[in-house]
C-alpha cells in the first residue's frame, strides 16, 4: 500500500506516472501520463495527502473516461461514490465531475451552490484542456499546455470535487439538477456578457441625445454626463453583468404598470424571467413611484432573488430611465450584476455618481478637508458599505455619516437604518463597542432586527478598524406584503440592553469620575480587565479609582499606590494598595519596606488585571498597622508615605530604619534622605556610632529632628530671603540647644550636636535642585567648610564636596580654590574618605609644580551587578552621577561673569575652578566627564577632565613613566652610571599591560628585568638578554590585556619562568636561589615575592597598585593594605640601590626615610610620578586658552584639536623639564642638608606655627630628632626634602598669587615658560590675558625660584631681611635675569654624563650663592625700588661687562684662586665661558656694588671695577669674605650675624671704592691712586692688616672677632670719606 508524497509536486507526478507505466500498456500509459500533466497542472496536490497511489491512478482513469465524450452544448455532470468493483478506485467521499466549456464563474459558482446546500467540500480541482473532438463529440486529441493557444473556443474545463458522502440517490439527483441549473446560468451569463456590455454603449448614445432634448423634466446635463461616465466605468471590470432587461410603462386596467419588454432579456433574466416582477403603480408607495417617475436618470436597488452565479449575494439592480423623443419617461433599462472587487477598493472620489454624493456630503458638512474631522469624514465615506453608498439618498447619507462621525470615537451603541426604494430590503448599520463585539452579540442584534421586521432572509457584513466601535451591516429581506414600522429609538434601546453588567456600572462610574473624554479611553481599555475575585471584593466605584493607578503603571510608572482606610474597619488598621505591571510582587520584596517604615503587615490579597491590549497589572491589597500602635493621620501621611514607598521601590531612596521618620515625624522622603546623607558622612569622618544608632537617635527625638530639618531648609531654601533666613536660623538653633537639655543619653546628644555642626559647616547644597523630569534630585551634594567640623580627621582640606545617593557615595577634597586631582572608583565602602584623604595629602605635595593645589575625589558604587558588562555600566553611571553632583554646587563663568548654580544658596565666596582627572578605575572616563561639562555649559568645556579623546593620552605619551624615569636617571647619574647606555638590573612591580610599569620598562634598552610580579603572576629572568627582553616587553606592551603568562618562555634565561600566584608552592631553580640569596628549594608565591623584594638589584621599579614596603617601626595595620600584608618588607630590608616610584603608595613615607637613612636613593611617589598631573594641568591651561579663542570664532574645533595633537611632544618636554628641575633641586638640597639643618628646623617650625604644615602627619623630624641627626652627621633625607619642597612651593605660589607680583608687566613673560612655542608664537596676546594668568605666573615664579635657589631660600631671606615673599621673588627675578642664571644653569645641565654629577651640583651651588647674595643686596639696597625693568636696565649690561673682563680685574690671591678653579673646571670638560662664570661667582656678586659705586662716583665702569677688586686684594678683603662664608653658624642668630657680616663687608668695600674714585686725579694710574690712599691711611690699614694676621693665626675665630674687624674696616671707610675734599 503505497501512499503518495504531496510535499513536492514534481515527485508526486513522478510517482503517479511510474504507477501508470507499471499498470497500463504503453500507448494507454502515454495518453494517461499526458492527461495527468494537464490535470494536475494548476492543482494543489496537498489535498491528496494520505491517498494511495492506486486511488489517484483510478481517479485519473475515471476522469479520462469522463471527458472522452462531450457534445459541448451543456454541462456534463456526474455524481458517484467511487468503489473498487465499479470504478477501480475508492474514496470515502462522494465525487462530483463536471465537464463544461471553459468559462469564468464555474468554480466559484459551484462552491457557492454547494455551500448554499450546506454541503461540505473536501477537494476541489479545476483543469482546463484544449481538446479536438469529432462531430459526435468524441475526443480525438488534446494538446499539452506547452502548445496552448489563446483560442477560448478550444477550451474545456473539468471540475473535480469531493464532497460529504451522499448515499441517497434522490439527494444526489437533486444536487445534480441544481448544479445543472447553475451551470446553465453561468453559460447564459457568459454567452450574453458581451451583449450586455454592448447595451451600455447603446444606452449611452440614448443619453447623449438628452443633452439637447427639451422636456418638462429638464434633465440636468451634469447628471447626464455623470451617468454616461458611470456606464463607461461599469464596463471597465467594475461590474460582473449577470442579466439585463428593458422595462416599459404602459396602461392596464385603470392603472399603469411597468413590465419587461419581451425579447430584451439577456443573461440569467433570459433563463429566469420570473425574477422580473410586474410593477403595478397603484400598489406602489409614493416614494417608490417618485423614484420611477422623477427626473433622476439612474436608480440603484437590490434584486429580490440571490444570485446563482459568482457570489451568493442579492444582485445589484442598476436602472437607467428610458426617455422618448418627447422627453417622457417610458420605462427603464435594468442591469443585474455584482460589483467587482475593484469597485469596492476604489475611492468613492474616483467613481462616477458616488463622487457627486461625496462632494455633496463634504460641502454640506462645511468641514475643512485638511483638518482632523474633515479627514475623518473622508475616511468614513471611503469605508461606507459600497453597495449601500450607491443606493442611499445623498441627504440620508449625510445624516448617517455625520451621526457616525459623532459616535465613532465614543463608546456607544448606535443604529442607522434605510429602507430601499421598493421596500424589499432594510439595511441596518449597527455600531457596537469593539471590545464587547463578538459573534454572540451579533446574533443577538440580528435576532432583534429580524424579529422586529419579520424578515424573510438576512445577510451581514462586519467591519472592524482601529476605531473603538465595530460596524455591522445587516441587510434584511422584507415581506413585501407586510407594512413596516421603523422605530429606531426602540431598536437602539434593545441593542444597548443586550450587554448590561458590572462593567456597565463601571462605565457609569468612570463617566462620573473622569468625564466623558477620559472615561471613554478607560472604558475601552478596562471594561473587561478585572478578575471575578476583584469584582466580588470591590465595587465599580472603587475600581474607577484604581484604574487611574493602573493606567499610570501601564504607561511605565514603576508602581501605583493607594493608601486608604476602610470605613468598616478600626482606625488602627490601614490599607495600602500596590499596583505593579506584568508580574506580582513578592512579599520578600515588600515586607522589609513596610518594616523599615514602622509598619506590620496583617494581611495581603493579590488581584490580576489584564486590559484590552493584553497588559497585565497586579493589584496587591495590604492591611497594615503601626508597630508603635499609633493612630495614623492618613490624610497627613498619605502623600509622604506613598512618595517614600515609591522612591524606595524604584531604588531612589534607601530602605533602612531612617524611613520610620515618615510616621514618627511625618517627614517626606527628601527630608529623610537629607538626614540619612549627613549620617553617611558621619561614618566617613570616623564617628564610631552605627548607622542604626544614628537612625534611632533621630527617630527617638522627633522634635529635635524636625528642628534640624527646619534649620537646613531655612539655611538653604532659595525661596527664603537670606536676611530673614539668618534670623530664623538663629532662632531655630536656640530652640535646638534648649531642646537638647531633655536628651539624657550622651551619645545621642553627641550625634544631634554633630548634625547641627554639619549643617552649619555646609556652604552649599543641591538639595533644592530638580532634575530634568521636574522631580527633586536623587543625589544630594553638600559643599562643606571642613574646618568648621569638629574632630574631622587630619589633614583638613580647604573645601569638600560630599555626594550621597542610594546608588553612590563620594567625596571630593580640595586644598584650595584652584586645585586638581583625579577621581577614583573606590572599593572601600566603609572608609573611602580615608582613602581619598590619604591620596589628597599626596596630591597636595605632588601639585607643587603646577598651578592648582592638590585635590582628590573618590566614589563607591553601592549597587554593582555581578556580570562584567553590568558592573562597568553601573560604574560609569555612578561616575556620571558623581560628576553632575560636583558641578551642581560649583559656580560657572559666563562671559567672564560668575554665575551661581541654580537653586543653590551660597554661604561662601565665588568658586568656579573645578577640574578632574582620571585615576584608579576611571582611566577611560575623561570623555564622559567632558560630555557632562559641555552639556551643562561649564566654562572649562572639555578642559574639565584632562586626558580625554581630545586631550593628552598619558599612557600613549608614557608621560608618568617618563617623569619617574627622570628621577631614576638622576639617582644613577649621581652614582656615576648612565642607565641609557649601561645595563642595570631591575625588580619590578606590575606588568607590561600597565601604563607606568609598561612604559617605564621600555625607557632604556639596557634594562635587565630580573624579576617582576603582579596580582596574577611572578616573572623571573635571572640573566636576561637586554636587547631580546626589551623587544619582548615591547610586544607585550602592545598586546591588548597582556599578562606575564604571554611572555615568550623561550626568551627567558636558564632557571627563570612565569609562575602563577595561585600555585601552592613554586620550585626555585639554582639561578633563582642565587639571586634571592637563599637555600630554600621551594616557596609559596607570597613568600617568593617577599624574598624578591629583599633581593639585591640596581633598581626597584614600582608600577603596580599596593603598598609593599613599610618601616620597621610600623605595623601592617598602620599601612592599611591587607591584601599585601603577607609579602610586605621593611625599608631596612630593601637592598636595591635606587627606587623609582611610578605608582602611588608603593612605600610608606616612614619606610622611604628608613631606606634613605641606610643609603638608598629615592624621592617619593608624588615627586617621581608628578609628570602625570603636570601634563594634565598643561592640557587644561592650554584648553582654557584655546577654548576662549574658539568661542571668539578665531579657531575652529577641528583646528584646536589638531593644534593640541601637534603640541604633544612640546608639552611632554615642558613637563619632563619640571620633573628634571625638581629632582635636581632635591639633589642640591640633599647635598647641603646637613650644614643647613638649622635652616630646615626653622623652616619646619615656621610653617607648622602658621598652620601650613603638620610635621607629625608628614613624618618630618621633630626638633629633638633634628638635633640627634646633627650629632650623627645626618641631614634630612630625600623623601623628607621631597615633602618640604612641595609644601614650600605650594605655600609660595599661594602667597605670590595673593600679592601684586603677578600684575608686574615684566612678569608677563613668565607665562610663556609654561606653554609650548606653538602657543606663544601664535597666540601671544591671548596668552597674556589667560583666565589663570595670575595663578600661572605665581606658580611658575615659585617653581623657578625654589628649583634654582633651594627650599629654605625664601624663608631664610624673609628672616634675615624682613622682606615679603613677593619682594624676595622680585629680587630673585631681577638677579636671575641680570646675571643670566638660566643660561648658565642650562649649560651646566647639558653636561649630564660629561662631567661628574657632584661637579654639576657644586657649580649650581656657586651660582645659587651668587644669586642669593644678589637678592639680599637688592632687598637691602633697592627694597623700595624693586622694579624689574628699571633694575634690568641699571645692572644687566654692566654685569655683563664686568663678567667678561673679570679675570683682568682680579689681582693677587684672588686671581690665583680664580685661575686655579677655572683651570680645574676646564680640565673637567666645562666650557671656558661657563668655567669663568662659575669660578668668578664669588667675585661677580660684587658687580652690583661696583655698578652702584659707579653711579655714585665718577669715572668709567672699568675703572670702578679695577679699584674695587684691587682694594679687595690689597686689603685681603676677598680672603676675609671667604672666611665669613665658611663660618658654620650653630644658631639662627649666628646665621643672621654671618649675613650681616657679608653685607657690612660689601658696603664698606663699596664705600672705599667710591671714596677712592673721588680722590682720583687725571695724572695718577689706579695703582698709584691706591698706593697714595694706602699711604695716606697707613695707620688704619696697618691696624687692619694686624687684625687679619691674628685671624689667620686663629684656628677657630669667634663671631665677635668678625664684628670687631668689620668695625675697624668701617673706620677706614669713614676716614676715607671724611678725607674727601668738601
Amino acid at each position: 500500500m503505497k501512499i503518495v508524497d504531496t510535499r513536492n509536486k514534481s515527485q508526486f507526478l513522478q510517482a503517479i506516472k511510474a504507477a501508470i507505466k507499471e499498470k497500463l500498456p504503453k500507448a494507454e500509459a502515454d495518453d494517461l501520463s499526458n492527461f495527468a500533466d494537464e490535470f494536475f497542472l494548476s492543482s494543489f496536490v496537498g489535498e491528496f495527502e494520505g491517498r494511495r497511489v492506486s486511488d489517484i491512478l483510478g481517479l485519473l482513469v475515471s476522469a479520462r473516461k469522463f471527458i472522452q465524450q462531450y457534445d459541448g452544448k451543456s454541462a456534463k455532470v456526474a455524481i458517484f461514490d467511487p468503489n473498487l468493483e465499479e470504478h477501480g478506485w475508492q474514496s470515502s467521499h462522494t465525487t462530483l465531475m463536471i465537464m463544461q466549456n471553459n468559462m469564468p464563474f464555474i468554480v466559484d459558482s459551484m462552491r457557492m451552490t454547494l455551500a448554499s446546500r450546506e454541503v461540505k467540500t473536501h477537494t476541489i480541482q479545476y483543469a482546463s484542456f484544449q481538446i479536438e473532438r469529432d462531430d459526435k463529440g468524441k475526443l480525438e486529441a488534446f494538446k499539452s499546455h506547452k502548445h496552448k493557444v489563446h483560442d477560448a473556443s478550444l477550451g474545456e474545463g473539468l471540475v473535480f470535487i469531493e464532497i460529504d458522502r451522499h448515499t441517497d440517490e434522490d439527494s444526489k439527483q437533486a444536487l445534480k439538477e441544481c448544479i445543472s441549473v447553475v451551470l446553465d446560468d453561468v453559460a447564459v451569463t457568459v454567452s450574453d456578457y458581451s451583449a450586455m456590455q454592448e447595451k451600455t454603449h447603446q444606452i449611452r448614445q440614448e443619453l447623449e441625445s438628452l443633452k439637447t432634448l427639451k422636456s418638462e423634466h429638464n434633465f440636468d446635463e451634469a447628471e447626464i454626463t455623470e451617468t454616461l461616465n458611470f456606464l463607461e466605468w461599469l464596463t471597465k471590470d467594475h461590474f460582473a453583468f449577470l442579466g439585463f432587461v428593458d422595462l416599459e410603462i404602459k396602461e392596464a386596467k385603470k392603472t399603469h404598470v411597468m413590465a419587461p419588454v419581451k425579447g430584451s432579456e439577456l443573461g440569467v433574466i433570459k433563463s429566469h424571467p420570473e425574477q422580473v416582477e410586474l410593477i403595478d403603480f397603484k400598489k406602489l408607495t409614493a416614494k417608490t413611484k417618485n423614484a420611477i417617475l422623477n427626473s433622476q436618470l439612474i436608480t440603484f436597488a437590490k434584486a429580490p432573488t440571490r444570485s446563482t452565479v459568482h457570489r451568493p449575494a442579492y444582485p445589484d439592480c442598476i436602472a437607467i430611465k428610458r426617455i422618448n423623443e418627447k422627453g417622457e419617461i417610458i420605462g427603464e433599462h435594468c442591469f443585474y450584476g455584482l460589483y467587482s472587487a475593484r469597485a469596492y477598493t476604489q475611492s468613492p472620489n474616483e467613481i462616477p455618481i458616488l463622487r457627486r454624493k461625496s462632494e455633496f456630503v463634504l460641502e454640506k458638512s462645511e468641514l475643512n478637508v485638511n483638518d482632523y474631522r474633515g479627514k475623518e469624514l473622508i475616511q468614513l465615506l471611503s469605508v461606507y458599505p459600497r453597495d449601500e453608498l450607491f443606493q442611499i439618498d445623498q441627504n440620508m447619507l449625510f445624516d448617517n455619516l455625520m451621526g457616525t462621525l459623532f459616535v465613532q470615537e465614543r463608546r456607544q451603541s448606535r443604529l442607522f437604518m434605510r429602507e430601499d426604494t421598493f421596500g424589499r430590503f432594510v439595511t441596518c448599520l449597527v455600531y457596537v463597542p469593539r471590545e464587547i463585539y463578538n459573534t454572540a452579540i451579533r446574533i443577538k442584534i440580528q435576532t432583534i432586527l429580524m424579529d422586529h421586521f419579520h424578515g424573510q432572509d438576512v445577510e451581514f457584513n462586519t467591519f472592524i478598524s482601529e476605531s473603538v466601535l465595530a460596524r455591522t451591516q445587516i441587510t434584511i429581506k422584507l415581506d413585501p406584503e407586510e407594512k413596516q414600522c421603523f422605530n429606531i429609538k426602540e431598536l437602539e434601546e434593545k441593542i444597548i440592553a443586550v450587554t448590561q453588567s458590572w462593567e456597565d456600572d463601571l462605565e457609569t462610574s468612570l463617566f462620573e469620575s473622569y468625564g466623558e473624554e477620559v472615561a471613554n479611553v478607560y472604558i475601552n481599555k478596562y471594561r473587561s480587565a478585572f478578575s471575578s475575585s476583584y469584582r466580588e471584593e470591590f465595587s465599580p466605584r472603587r475600581a474607577s479609582i484604581d484604574i487611574e493607578h493602573i493606567e499610570n503603571v501601564s504607561k511605565g510608572q514603576h508602581l501605583g499606590m493607594s493608601f486608604y482606610r476602610a470605613l468598616d474597619e478600626s482606625e488602627e488598621f490601614l490599607h495600602f494598595k500596590l499596583f505593579h505591571a506584568d508580574q506580582p510582587v513578592t512579599l520578600s520584596e515588600v515586607m522589609p519596606i513596610f518594616e523599615n517604615m514602622g509598619f506590620r503587615v496583617i494581611g495581603e490579597h493579590p488581584y490580576e488585571c489584564v486590559d484590552r491590549e493584553g497588559r497585565t497589572v497586579w493589584i496587591h491589597d495590604f492591611m497594615l498597622t503601626a508597630n508603635s500602635h499609633k493612630i495614623i493621620d492618613i490624610n497627613k501621611i498619605r502623600k509622604s508615605f506613598e512618595s517614600l514607598f515609591l522612591k524606595v521601590w524604584e531604588g531612589n531612596a534607601e530602605n533602612d530604619s531612617f524611613n520610620r521618620l515618615v510616621i514618627s515625624a511625618y517627614m517626606n522622603w527628601r527630608q529623610i534622605a537629607m538626614l540619612r546623607s549627613y549620617a553617611r558622612y558621619m561614618r566617613q569622618v570616623r564617628v564610631s556610632n552605627s548607622q542604626r544608632f544614628i537612625a534611632n537617635t533621630v527617630v527617638s527625638n522627633t522634635n529635635i529632628s524636625a528642628l534640624l530639618v527646619n534649620l537646613f531648609e531655612s539655611r538653604f531654601n532659595p525661596e527664603i530671603e537670606q536676611s530673614l533666613s539668618s534670623a530664623k536660623c538663629e532662632k531655630i538653633e536656640a530652640d535646638f540647644l534648649a531642646a537638647l537639655d531633655d536628651v539624657h543619653n550622651l551619645s545621642e546628644d553627641k550625634i544631634l550636636r554633630l548634625y547641627l555642626d554639619l549643617i552649619k559647616a555646609s556652604m552649599r547644597t543641591n538639595y533644592f535642585q530638580k532634575n530634568e523630569e521636574g522631580d527633586y534630585r536623587y543625589d544630594i551634594a553638600f559643599k562643606f567648610h571642613p574646618r568648621l567640623i569638629p574632630n574631622v580627621p587630619l589633614p583638613v582640606p580647604m573645601y569638600e564636596i560630599f555626594i550621597y545617593s542610594p546608588r553612590i557615595e563620594g567625596v571630593h577634597l580640595r586644598g584650595g580654590k584652584v586645585a586638581r586631582g583625579g577621581l577614583r572608583w573606590s572599593d572601600r565602602y566603609e572608609d573611602y574618605r580615608t582613602e581619598v584623604l590619604g591620596l589628597v595629602k599626596a596630591q597636595q605635595v605632588k601639585n607643587a609644580v603646577i598651578v592648582p593645589v592638590g585635590a582628590k575625589g573618590g566614589f563607591v558604587a553601592k549597587r554593582l551587578p555581578e556580570d562584567r558588562e553590568g558592573f562597568m555600566k553601573e560604574g560609569i553611571s555612578c561616575y556620571q552621577v558623581f560628576i553632575r553632583g560636583l558641578l551642581s554646587v560649583t559656580d560657572n563663568l559666563v562671559d567672564g561673569e560668575v554665575v551661581k548654580p541654580e537653586s543653590v544658596v551660597c554661604h561662601d565666596d565665588d568658586d568656579f575652578y573645578l577640574v578632574v582627572a582620571a585615576d584608579k578605575g576611571t582611566a577611560t572616563f575623561s570623555d564622559i566627564a567632558n560630555e557632562i561639562s559641555l552639556s551643562k555649559g561649564h566654562w572649562l568645556g572639555d578642559a574639565f577632565a584632562s586626558g580625554g579623546s581630545q586631550g593628552y593620552d598619558h599612557k600613549k605619551m608614557g608621560i608618568t613613566a617618563k617623569g619617574a624615569w627622570v628621577s631614576v636617571q638622576r639617582h644613577f647619574r649621581e652614582l656615576g652610571r648612565d642607565i641609557q647606555t649601561t645595563p642595570f638590573t631591575v625588580i619590578g612591580i606590575g606588568d607590561m599591560a600597565g601604563d607606568v610599569f609598561g612604559n617605564g620598562m621600555l625607557l632604556s634598552p639596557c634594562t635587565k628585568l630580573v624579576a617582576a610580579f603582579n596580582h596574577m603572576h611572578i616573572f623571573f629572568d635571572p640573566d636576561p638578554d637586554p636587547t631580546k627582553s626589551f623587544e619582548e616587553r615591547k610586544r607585550l606592551f602592545n598586546l591588548p590585556r597582556s599578562t606575564w603568562d604571554d611572555y615568550n618562555k623561550e626568551l627567558i634565561s636558564k632557571g627563570g619562568g612565569v609562575f602563577s600566584r595561585n600555585e601552592k608552592s613554586i620550585k626555585l631553580s639554582t639561578q633563582m636561589q642565587s639571586f634571592l640569596g637563599t637555600c630554600e628549594k621551594q616557596m609559596a608565591p607570597n613568600q617568593l615575592i617577599n624574598a624578591t623584594l629583599k633581593a639585591q638589584a640596581d633598581l626597584l621599579w614600582i608600577g603596580g597598585i599596593g603598598t609593599y614596603v613599610m618601616a620597621s617601626t610600623e605595623t601592617h595595620a598602620d599601612v592599611g593594605d591587607k591584601a599585601n600584608d603577607s609579602l610586605r618588607i621593611t625599608g631596612k630590608e630593601l637592598n636595591v640601590k635606587a627606587v623609582g616610584e611610578g605608582g602611588n603608595l608603593g612605600m610608606t613615607q616612614l619606610s622611604r626615610i628608613e631606606y634613605a637613612l641606610k643609603g638608598g636613593l629615592l624621592n617619593t611617589d608624588f615627586i617621581d610620578n608628578a609628570a602625570g598631573v603636570d601634563c594634565s594641568d598643561h592640557e587644561v591651561n592650554i584648553k582654557i586658552l584655546l577654548n576662549e579663542i574658539l568661542v571668539n570664532g578665531d579657531l575652529t574645533e577641528k583646528q584646536r584639536n589638531k593644534l593640541l595633537s601637534g603640541m604633544t611632544e612640546a608639552v611632554s618636554d615642558l613637563v619632563l623639564k619640571n620633573n628634571y628641575r625638581q629632582t635636581q633641586a632635591i639633589s642640591i638640597a640633599h647635598k647641603d642638608a646637613l650644614p643647613r639643618m638649622e635652616e630646615y628646623r626653622r623652616l619646619i617650625n615656621s610653617m607648622e606655627n602658621a598652620g601650613k604644615l603638620n610635621r607629625t602627619l608628614e613624618f618630618l623630624p621633630c626638633d629633638e630628632d633634628i638635633t640627634e641627626r646633627k650629632s650623627t652627621n645626618k641631614g634630612l633625607t630625600r623623601p623628607e626634602l621631597s615633602v618640604l619642597i612641595s609644601y614650600v612651593k605650594g605655600d609660595l605660589k599661594e602667597t605670590l598669587n595673593s600679592s601684586t607680583l603677578p600684575d608686574e608687566i615684566h612678569l608677563s613673560e613668565e607665562i610663556k615658560e609654561v606653554f609650548p612655542v606653538q602657543i606663544t608664537r601664535k597666540y601671544n596676546k591671548e596668552l597674556l590675558n589667560h583666565r589663570l594668568r595670575r595663578e600661572i605666573i605665581s606658580t611658575q615664579v615659585a617653581n623657578d625660584m625654589v628649583n634654582h635657589m633651594g627650599i629654605t631660600f625664601v624663608e631664610r631671606l624673609k628672616q634675615s631681611t624682613g622682606a615679603t615673599p613677593s619682594s624676595i621673588a622680585l629680587a630673585y627675578i631681577i638677579a636671575r635675569d641680570v646675571f643670566d642664571l638660566e643660561q648658565w644653569w642650562q649649560e651646566i645641565e647639558s653636561l649630564d654624563h660629561k662631567v661628574p654629577s657632584s661637579l654639576q651640583l657644586q657649580m649650581m651651588s656657586g651660582l645659587m650663592s651668587l644669586i642669593r647674595r644678589a637678592c639680599r643686596w637688592l632687598i637691602r639696597n633697592r627694597r623700595s625700588e624693586l622694579n624689574v625693568v628699571e633694575n634690568m636696565d641699571r645692572f644687566r649690561e654692566g654685569i655683563r661687562k664686568i663678567a667678561k673682563c673679570l679675570p683682568e680685574f682680579l689681582t693677587g690671591s684672588s686671581k690665583e684662586t680664580f685661575e686655579l678653579r677655572f683651570n680645574e673646571l676646564v680640565e673637567s670638560g666645562v666650557s671656558k665661558e661657563l668655567a669663568s662664570t662659575v669660578a668668578g661667582a664669588n667675585h661677580l656678586y660684587a658687580a652690583l656694588g661696583i655698578i652702584e659705586a659707579h653711579q655714585e662716583g665718577d669715572g668709567k665702569l672699568e675703572s670702578v671695577a679695577s679699584i674695587y677688586y684691587l682694594l679687595g686684594n690689597r686689603l685681603d678683603l676677598s680672603w676675609f669674605g671667604h672666611q665669613i662664608n665658611t663660618l658654620t653658624p650653630l644658631t639662627h642668630w649666628q646665621a643672621l650675624a654671618r649675613e650681616a657680616f657679608r653685607e657690612d663687608l660689601d658696603w664698606q668695600q663699596r664705600a672705599l671704592t667710591v671714596g677712592l674714585l673721588k680722590l682720583k686725579t687725571e695724572s695718577q694710574t689706579i695703582e698709584e691712586q691706591v698706593d697714595s690712599w694706602m699711604a695716606q691711611h697707613s695707620d688704619l690699614i696697618d691696624r687692619w692688616k694686624q687684625m687679619l694676621t691674628e685671624f689667620k693665626a686663629s684656628e677657630d675665630a669667634e663671631f665677635s672677632m668678625y664684628s670687631v674687624a668689620l668695625r675697624e674696616l668701617l673706620d677706614l671707610a669713614q676716614s676715607t670719606v671724611h678725607a674727601l675734599p668738601k
